[in-house]
């Protein structure tokens, strides 16, 4: 049976299709939402009348940005219907994060929602990313770019607020008014990707909120902040996402082997340690043949933590994942003091406060000290008998930790509890002597 590996490739026409939809804020400000004020700020304004020629010109002028734009920018590069005749198009601007950037939500519990209150109280809830979801500069270029009016534009951040990126705007602004009559949209797309986060005096700190302050709006300026349910959430499945698709993309090394993989060909974890498939099959396999399902543990040292059950369905076999079910039911059950089996089926139950026990399959009802049918009333043991018993399976149940480590110990251990439960009320010497020696024998081995 194949191993199904962690999902890392996917058709080209999904990857743009995902990178399209990806940070759009969740606020009804999608790509028709950005579209429909792009064009109220291009009916806003009053475009001059040109020229044939330089009409011509502007035209060639945006169509060759535009091809330099997606060679620079690949599949960030969005071209978009025209709107109104006019050109627009969209670019995903991957910004590098600094390292351990943290990103803190803020809200308040009680007083003014805007926090000035000084009954408020706040509360904030921090975590750190390696990876924030793209900014998105849209653009509308009107006839008259580049010779008289700059592009109409938003810009769309899902993790900062109105205000923040208002600044950027302005910033956008000051740059078309350094060099008029210039193509500017490589300037701004390489200038929000390497100074925007300065600009704003972001190093290691990233604010959500506090939520429910209202700013004075630029309606350029497109804000993805929704609440803290919907953000934390969505902030953080998108650097998952990301981290794990960039470790597919690269080689690591196998810590067990000390080959060399790609991430694709790689099992991770929950405690985020990482071994190759093959590794990590021949590992499981080993472990599930010889009986020491307790050691199903990640192979680092020092970790212990637990392959989980859904990892090992893919690793193992129908059959091998089969056996393991079996093997860990039957070490759970051997763990559990209040478990007797039945003394005709072998189907395991649960024994009372008066050591009772009833078959839930053949609805036989004994006596989990002597085995015998249910005998209320009746003493079928002295009290130091039962003691001595008592004893013996506490000794029996601390010893159930080393099944793991021994296959052959496990079978002596089993034949020990197999004279606890079968005890002779003839020869109550014989059975003490007789299991504690048992007992005594795994115990050296």
């Amino acid at each position: 049976m194949g191993i199904r590996k962690n999902t890392c490739m996917k058709t080209k026409k999904e990857e743009i299709e995902e990178k399209k939809e990806e940070s759009q804020p969740d606020n009804g400000n999608g790509v028709d939402g950005v579209v429909t004020r792009l064009e109220e700020l291009f009916l806003g304004v009053e475009e001059q009348e040109l020229s044939e020629e330089q009409l011509r010109i502007n035209d060639q002028l945006q169509e060759d940005e535009l091809l330099a734009m997606e060679s620079i920018y690949g599949d960030n590069t969005f071209i978009l219907e025209r709107q109104r005749g006019l050109r627009s198009f969209q670019i995903h601007i991957h910004i590098e994060v600094p390292a351990e950037l943290t990103v803190t939500a803020k809200l308040y519990s009680v007083g003014d929602c805007n926090g000035k209150s000084d009954s408020s109280e706040e509360f904030s809830y921090s975590f750190q990313v390696q990876y924030l979801p793209p900014i998105v500069l849209t653009c509308l270029l009107p006839k008259s770019y580049p010779s008289h009016l700059p592009p109409y534009f938003t810009i769309s951040v899902q993790w900062l607020d109105s205000s923040s990126i208002s600044h950027l705007c302005s910033m956008l602004d000051s740059i078309w008014m350094e060099k008029p009559g210039l193509e500017v949209i490589y300037q701004w797309a390489d200038w929000l990707q390497n100074y925007s986060l300065s600009y704003l005096g972001i190093d290691k700190d990233i604010i959500l909120g506090p939520y429910g302050t209202k700013h004075d709006e630029d309606r350029r300026a497109i804000s993805g902040i929704v609440s803290l349910e919907v953000d934390v959430p969505s902030l953080r499945s998108y650097n998952d996402e990301q981290c794990h698709e960039n470790f597919c993309k690269n080689l690591h090394e196998c810590c067990i082997c000390c080959d060399e993989y790609a991430g694709s060909d790689f099992i991770r974890l929950p405690c985020q340690h990482f071994f190759c498939s093959k590794c990590m099959k021949r590992y499981s396999d080993i472990h599930v043949a010889e009986g020491t399902v307790n050691k199903l543990q990640c192979p680092e040292a020092k970790c212990g933590v637990m392959v989980p059950p859904g990892l090992l369905k893919q690793l193992l076999g129908d059959e091998e994942y089969e056996h393991w079910e079996s093997l860990m039911l039957q070490k759970t059950l051997e763990s559990m003091s209040d478990v007797a089996y039945c003394p005709r089926c072998e189907t395991p139950c649960i024994e009372d406060e008066e050591q009772h026990a009833q078959c839930s399959k053949c609805l036989y009802s004994f006596c989990t000290f002597c085995r015998e049918r249910r005998h209320i009333g009746i003493v079928c043991m002295t009290p130091e008998m039962k003691l001595q018993i008592l004893e013996v399976k506490f000794v029996f149940s601390s010893l159930v930790f080393l099944v793991s480590d021994s296959p052959l110990l496990a079978r002596r251990i089993k034949s020990a509890k197999i004279l606890i439960v079968h005890p002779t009320r003839r020869n109550e010497n014989k059975l003490k002597t007789r299991v504690l020696s048992s007992l005594a024998e795994n115990t050296h081995t």
